[in-house]
């Protein structure tokens, strides 16, 4: 272990590294370490031989123009830190361990400095509104944060960036009851439209279970391409590239609801939206959401809800557990839980 030397260059909590040396070399008398510590202090950097203690020495550096220069210097790293998360794997706890430190070095204690600092990092909008957004609902309920309360919350809004559903991404929907993936055979009703089958599948997901969503308009303001929770959206299976739908006109196999199909055209009616089911207030759907699915039907003015349940009907000797439309009460199996697939 080297003795650091004190130019002015770091923060008088040097002193701790200098006492850390010390006891390695087994030098625990106080005097002799103070001595030291003066030893080690630049020619530069003039104090006062009337030093006696360790605060004392502190303050005798914190009152050098040496000091202020550096506090300036370190407010400066921190106004020109970008948070770039394509970086690597563990770039967020990079970042924010010398967020944190330069922080403590620069002396910055104030929550809304520290606030405005981590906000001016990250370019991104979502993280700016939503990160925003967190930090009014805390204040409205009287509550204050800490740096580390921040941090903590700089930490899980980024994390939560990372769990949103973009069009064109991967998705696939688990039924929460059953745990079975809305799925798309390869194999056509006999009854009804006689388009492809959609059944509730396998309890892990695959090719016929992978699907991604397009937009039903195109929005310039929506540059980043996020799904919310008002938006209208076609369901397209990934390996097919047919779209989902739910027919106003012909009757599900087995209880006589509505047909739940996949179709390579595109009807009036083929658009679907996410209904939020988390009791939060969440603008974004976000991979692990529990939603409903719905579409509105162009006759009669009405939504019909995805739902599954433990009803299976038999094409060619092979069972497929039904999944439909319907306008009845909204219930548990109504519920899907929407997952990013890698």
């Amino acid at each position: 272990m080297e003795l650091p030397k004190y130019s002015g260059t770091i923060h008088p909590e040097w002193l701790k590294q200098v006492k850390i040396f010390c006891y390695v070399k087994q030098i625990t008398n106080e005097e002799e370490i103070l001595k030291i510590c003066k030893l080690m202090i630049d020619s530069a950097i003039t104090i006062s031989n009337e030093i006696n203690s360790f605060d004392e020495l502190i303050k005798a550096l914190k009152t050098h123009i040496s000091f202020d220069i550096f506090i300036d210097s370190c407010k400066r790293k921190l106004q020109a830190m970008k948070y770039i998360p394509e970086k690597n794997e563990n770039y967020i706890v990079t970042f924010l361990v010398k967020f944190c430190s330069l922080c403590n070095y620069a002396e910055i204690n104030n929550p809304e400095e520290i606030k405005i600092l981590l906000v001016n990092s990250y370019s991104n909008d979502f993280f700016k509104a939503e990160f925003m957004k967190r930090i009014d609902n805390i204040n409205s309920k009287g509550q204050t944060l800490d740096i580390n309360g921040i941090v903590k919350l700089f930490n899980n809004v980024v994390l939560d960036e990372l769990k949103i559903i973009k069009y064109d991404s991967l998705i696939a929907l688990k039924h929460v009851t059953s745990g079975r993936y809305l799925s798309r055979g390869d194999i056509n009703y006999q009854t009804g439209s006689q388009r492809k089958v959609v059944f509730a599948g396998e309890k892990f997901y695959n090719s016929s279970s992978i699907w991604y969503l397009t937009k039903v308009k195109s929005d310039h303001l929506n540059k980043q391409n996020m799904v919310f929770y008002n938006d209208k959206f076609y369901l397209k299976h990934k390996e097919s590239n047919e779209l989902f739908g739910i027919s106003g006109k012909y009757k599900s196999p087995k209880s006589g609801q509505s047909e739940a199909f996949c179709n390579s055209e595109i009807y009036v009616n083929s658009a679907c939206e996410f209904v939020n089911l988390n009791n939060n207030n969440a603008l974004y759907v976000k991979s692990k959401d529990i939603v409903n699915l719905k579409e509105k039907q162009i006759y009669g003015n009405k939504y019909l809800f995805l739902r599954s349940h433990n009803i299976t009907f038999t094409i060619n000797d092979e069972n497929f557990q039904e999944i439909i439309g319907h306008s009845d009460r909204i219930g548990g199996n109504d519920e899907w839980c929407i997952e990013l697939v890698d």
